[in-house]
């Protein structure tokens, strides 16, 4: 469900495969908790392969972005489907997460 790849400027990026929805919110909080530990507080988002997220899964991405804010870091998001981009527009997430549709400028997002 998850596997962590380094990309440019050993920025870690975390992609995700499968819906989460139930326990497997509580998987990526944990798996999004080791990488805040190892990236020092960065991390991209990989949403490619996520047909669908639960409030469980929104309230993980948003306990992040704070975590990683108050360290000085910085979360983004990569590729959303369109069934999760929605749910991002309908909660007004995406005003405050920010969202990549390419890898190259997900890591351009970062400070480099």
């Amino acid at each position: 469900m998850f596997e962590t790849t380094i990309g440019d400027y050993n920025i870690p990026i975390l992609r995700v495969n499968g819906k989460i929805i139930g326990n497997a919110s509580d998987a990526l909080k944990r798996e999004i908790d080791k990488q805040v530990e190892q990236s020092g507080g960065r991390l991209i988002l990989d949403l490619t392969d996520v047909p669908l997220l639960d409030s469980s899964a929104l309230g993980t991405i948003i306990a992040t972005l704070q975590s990683f804010k108050k360290m000085d870091g910085k979360l983004v998001l990569l590729n959303p489907q369109t069934a999760v981009m929605n749910v991002l527009q309908v909660t007004r997430l995406n005003t405050i997460l920010e969202i990549y549709s390419d890898e190259e400028s997900a890591i351009n997002a970062f400070d480099l």
